[in-house]
């Protein structure tokens, strides 16, 4: 009679479910998508989770020249990001790096040093060491374009 009863019941709830492709909540794409593609604005290079992303900023104003290889950018009203242009960086000798100048930026973002740290690296103030550590994250450039 147990027997009979355990077959009832288990038709009467049919068989296990297949398990999806999928994770559970959602489709399968999108997350992975948005975090693989490359930062677009310079807001998004100053948040924890930019570190070791890929970004291709377009017509982004210089804002500063610290150094030869050190400038930060942003617009009057966005909190400045600090850009290290690399030894070997990919670019026109056409374009000059000033002040008030707009260039596309290609890199990866790495997350700030220690003030110390950035000073004794880039040769640059104390105060500038400061706000680098500050903004918790700076842009390493590998090419830059007009």
């Amino acid at each position: 009679m147990v027997a009979g009863l355990a077959i009832a019941a288990l038709w009467r709830v049919g068989p296990p479910p297949k398990e999806s492709a999928s994770p559970v909540g959602t489709a399968g794409s999108g997350a992975a998508k948005v975090l693989t593609e490359p930062i677009r604005t310079v807001a998004e290079l100053l948040s924890h989770n930019a570190v070791g992303r890929e970004a291709s900023l377009e017509h982004v104003t210089i804002r500063e020249r610290v150094g030869d290889r050190y400038f930060w950018i942003g617009s009057g009203d966005e909190r400045p990001v600090f850009v290290v242009l690399d030894p070997d960086v990919k670019r026109n000798s056409a374009i000059t790096l000033r002040a008030g100048a707009r260039v596309t930026l290609i890199g990866i973002v790495r997350p700030a040093p220690k003030a110390l740290e950035a000073q004794q690296q880039w040769h640059v103030t104390a105060a500038t060491g400061i706000l680098i550590e500050e903004s918790g994250t700076y842009l390493h450039v590998t090419e830059i374009r007009e």
